[in-house]
């Protein structure tokens, strides 16, 4: 009978520690997954950008962690934005669906910009976002129902032809969920981030980048990297991420994106994008596949001109 009993809790006790281990994972994530999109969507962690190419435009994204296996974790984003009053006020839309293992969590957030001329060649982008964030609960033992919470972020973007610079926090909200183990994870980055433009030649443009995130319990994260365009036809680039693991139990947490885009005509661009590691993966010893792979589908019905961002 007691060894009975013994196997019975461990049994317990191992459901619990898979539990909130995915759980763990599933907070992380939260909308991570459209944060790490920044490189091709900005405006996933500045709101300050919306409306910034004045072109109406749409994104998707899908994102699968193995093709080779049935039924493999996927996630998809789509954003689209644009402006109005001739220019002034810019207005987005994106939407996350990202399902992890036994989990999905689902985001919904409209944006809107404010852009003020401050001299011939420099504008301000001031914006603000709002939405809902649907994610899974768990009290530790057990997978509960999704919960839908709130979520406000600001953001402020300047450029001109050839230079930006963006601060932004996509989310300002103090949320919890689930217990006070998984509650204390809802993630508030603080994004800061500069980049620009430059014409190594008539056929190839450079777009070099750098951003800097830093948030609560994890260590500082970097990323930098470039994207090379030739003849406004095909892009190639590559960015490493140095940093941004958990201070408590996570070794910095490095890895490589290359990306390689089409344009199609004026309307419409393709792009494959291949990271070496995944976001949700919170250790850095995780011993499994690491890599993801995203398609990326870009439509823009009325272009004025090339998109270098």
């Amino acid at each position: 009978m007691f060894l009975k009993n013994t196997h019975h809790y461990s049994r317990r006790i191992f459901l619990a520690g898979t539990l909130l281990v995915a759980s763990l994972g599933a907070a992380k994530a939260q909308r991570e997954v459209l944060y790490e999109q920044y490189v091709q969507n900005p405006m996933a962690i500045n709101p300050g950008f919306t409306g910034v190419r004045e072109d109406f435009n749409m994104t998707a994204i899908f994102r699968r962690k193995w093709f080779n296996i049935p039924n493999s974790p996927t996630s998809q984003t789509f954003a689209a934005d644009g402006t109005v009053a001739n220019g002034k006020f810019g207005i987005g839309f994106q939407a996350l669906n990202d399902q992890t293992s036994y989990f999905t969590t689902t985001g919904f957030v409209g944006s809107f910009a404010f852009h003020l001329g401050l001299s011939d060649t420099w504008k301000l982008g001031l914006g603000a976002q709002g939405g809902i964030n649907v994610l899974p609960v768990t009290n530790g033992t057990s997978i509960g129902n999704n919960r839908a919470l709130g979520s406000f972020g600001l953001g402020a973007w300047l450029r001109s032809d050839q230079l930006y610079f963006g601060i932004s926090k996509p989310e300002v909200l103090s949320q919890k969920f689930g217990d006070q183990i998984v509650g204390s994870f809802y993630r508030r980055p603080l994004y800061i981030t500069a980049g620009g433009s430059h014409e190594l030649s008539e056929d190839v443009m450079m777009l070099p980048h750098v951003l800097v995130v830093q948030e609560k319990d994890h260590k500082l994260r970097v990323d930098f990297g470039s994207r090379f365009w030739f003849r406004e036809k095909v892009g190639l680039g590559a960015s490493y991420r140095v940093g941004g693991g958990y201070n408590s139990f996570s070794a910095k947490v490095d890895y490589l994106q290359l990306t390689a885009e089409v344009q199609l005509g004026r309307n419409v661009r393709l792009g494959y994008f291949y990271s070496t590691r995944q976001v949700e993966q919170i250790y850095a010893s995780y011993s499994g596949p690491k890599g993801i792979h995203e398609l990326m589908l870009k439509f823009i019905p009325n272009p004025k001109g090339f998109q270098k961002f």
